[in-house]
């Protein structure tokens, strides 16, 4: 059975889909990045800006007392966007980083 690191080079849905391995474990990863409390949150806050600012979103999870510190954003974020949940922007003019919902993560609006 494949494990992550077979994955780890994997950009997009289509060459998860090319096997059934990389299905079931994209369907995995999946599962496990809506179903975590704090990604769901983040889930829910990008899903209701068009786009929100890594900084934004680290000071609104912050004053929620979701998380403590930048490295937990970082971390759950990254997950996210590795279930094709979110994208990450990076505006060059500004050097800023955005973040925002994708089709995938729009099951949040399906939560209660």
């Amino acid at each position: 059975m494949p494990d992550e690191f077979d994955f780890k080079n994997y950009k997009s849905m289509e060459e998860y889909s090319q096997s059934l391995e990389g299905t079931k474990y994209l369907h995995d990863l999946y599962l496990k990045a809506v179903n975590h409390p704090v990604r769901r949150e983040i889930l829910e806050i990008v899903n209701k800006n068009t786009k929100i600012a890594r900084k934004e979103l680290l000071k609104i999870l912050i004053e929620k007392k979701i998380i403590k510190e930048e490295n937990q954003l970082v971390y759950n974020v990254d997950y996210l966007i590795k279930a094709f949940c979110i994208n990450s922007i990076n505006d060059d003019s500004s050097g800023e980083i955005f973040y925002e919902i994708t089709q995938s993560g729009k099951v949040i609006e399906y939560f209660e």
